[in-house]
């Protein structure tokens, strides 16, 4: 770093106007500014009727071993989504309280102890029984130092059978967000036999759970196809088949849903007046616990100095990211918790180094003595909307006279990049993973250990504020352990957090039953197609 001067102060970048050069973006098709026109929310009225296929695109193939959620590929959002109209946890988690499953109930014999009483109508769709031994060997896969299982409950230490429908697991401490992390969407229970004869050699044909769909068919490239478990112990399976066919273009994805060819389509917010084209269209938005940042290697500098973060942070325009990328559907974020999280969520807008303004920007980089005319390389991914936010970053960093050079690669080579190798500078992402506890969404990602803290945040305060969170019990302090842990992760700017973003879903007006999972489960879990 060095003491040279910024150079003069250019326009700055408006909500109105995203953004210079060939990364700009023409505001008058995603919004203008303006609040989004509203939309027809009217679905199908009347009890569910079963029968017939809905019909899907799929924009990423699944994450190999397909649906084997006793493996990594249960961190892919997608694969996992998917697999969970084959699947169930032990729990669900339902407008915010955590509720049977697999599980009957429980008890919470002491801080560190739980036992769950199982249901004893339950098969996997082999025939297999599902009883404690099937728990358990579940649960010792995803423990098992040799295998590379993720979503590992915390502080699980060990799990006993007890009784044929009873089992005992014990975790090493407290945690409070223990029983939400067995839900459906994020630890599934697979068949032990399927698991043991095929996990290796076929991993579809081990993807056998008990959910209310078996898994029919995998043809890699072209379709994924899901039929209606006929022994299922729940009655909301109400659809003959769900088919997901794999379209990696969403512009051929939305053409075929205006030509009635799809039934169901997850829309990115610019390409949402595309799809209103079709005029009968339902429509669903809902926000999430996930949000999108620009995150810094603090092992490189010059990003181990805070006030040159402060500086990067104040320089994105959020509300103008929100206005002109997301066409209004997503919020300007000033910390990690979007309100969605309920008590652990509190208002950070007007803190200084999350808070757009260039002027402020400047003084953070010239306190910090940063080099203004040093180039910083910022490596991002190609795909929407995430490329169109690392150019509209790119492009407000340059108006608080910060020199970009900033390189696009694909999704796999930018992952081997950031999460394997690491040699990165400064890049952008999304935490989208589907959570319903503040420590699902926090922990990972800023906490030395955190699995996904490819950072280096190291802040041994930090880290004592996030474990001591974990095992508290009482809602009301843990809510605010949060907001220290909320207001410490922004004021230090270990990450720029740019949007909670919507996710839009538009259907056909014969679905109905859609059902938005912040925890996870597919939204077509409960679907069912009108006459």
């Amino acid at each position: 770093m060095g003491d040279k001067a910024p150079p003069e102060t250019r326009v700055p970048l408006t909500r109105r106007g995203l953004f210079a050069g060939a990364a700009t973006l023409a505001v008058s098709a995603c919004g203008g500014g303006r609040s989004p026109a509203p939309m027809n929310t009217a679905g199908p009225t009347g009890p569910p009727r079963r029968g017939g296929t809905l019909r899907l695109p799929l924009t990423a193939e699944p994450i190999a071993p397909a649906f084997d959620m006793g493996t990594s590929a249960a961190g892919s959002v997608g694969t996992a989504a998917i697999a969970t109209l084959a699947y169930n946890g032990l729990v669900e988690v339902s407008d915010g309280k955590v509720v049977p499953q697999l599980a009957e109930s429980w008890d919470r014999a002491s801080p560190t102890r739980y036992v769950f009483d199982l249901r004893r109508d339950v098969v996997f769709h082999d025939g297999t029984p599902f009883d404690a031994a099937a728990v358990k060997a579940n649960f010792d896969r995803l423990l098992d130092p040799e295998g590379d299982g993720v979503n590992l409950p915390p502080f699980l230490e060990s799990v006993k059978v007890l009784g044929r429908h009873q089992v005992e697991m014990r975790l090493s401490r407290p945690a409070a967000s223990f029983l939400p992390s067995l839900r459906r969407g994020r630890v599934m229970m697979m068949s032990p036999a399927a698991v043991a004869k095929f996990a290796k050699s076929d991993p579809f044909r081990a993807s056998v759970g008990t959910g209310p769909y078996v898994f029919k068919e995998y043809r890699a490239g072209n379709v994924v196809r899901l039929e209606r478990n006929d022994d299922y112990w729940g009655d909301d399976n109400h659809l003959d088949a769900i088919t997901f066919t794999i379209i990696p273009d969403t512009n051929t994805q939305i053409m075929a849903f205006l030509n009635d060819e799809f039934d169901m389509i997850d829309v990115l917010p610019g390409k949402a007046s595309q799809v209103k084209r079709r005029r009968d269209a339902v429509w669903r938005e809902n926000t999430g616990n996930t949000f999108n940042y620009l995150t810094f290697n603090q092992a490189v500098k010059p990003f181990d100095n805070a006030d040159v973060r402060r500086g990067f942070s104040a320089a994105l325009d959020r509300e103008g990211i929100a206005a002109g990328i997301y066409g209004g559907h997503a919020k300007a974020a000033h910390g990690p918790f979007s309100p969605a999280i309920g008590a652990a969520f509190e208002d950070l807008s007007g803190g200084a180094a999350q808070t757009y303004s260039v002027d402020e920007a400047r003084r953070f980089l010239a306190k910090a003595g940063y080099d203004f005319g040093a180039e910083v390389a910022f490596n991002a991914f190609t795909q929407s909307p995430w490329a169109q936010e690392a150019d509209a970053m790119a492009a407000q960093l340059e108006q608080a006279g910060v020199q970009v050079r900033l390189n696009k690669e694909d999704f796999g080579s930018w992952a081997d990049r950031i999460y394997t190798s690491r040699d990165f500078a400064l890049t952008n992402s999304g935490q989208t993973t589907r959570t319903v506890d503040p420590d699902e969404v926090i922990y990972p990602l800023v906490h030395s250990k955190g699995d996904l803290n490819v950072s280096g945040v190291d802040d041994p305060g930090l880290d004592a504020l996030l474990e001591k969170a974990r095992a508290e019990d009482d809602p009301g302090l843990r809510a605010e352990m949060y907001h220290d842990v909320a207001r410490l992760v922004a004021d230090n700017a270990y990450a720029a957090f740019t949007v909670w973003p919507s996710t839009l879903t538009a259907m056909s007006p014969k679905v109905g039953g859609y059902t938005f999972s912040p925890g996870g489960t597919h939204g077509a879990a409960q679907c069912w197609l009108s006459a």
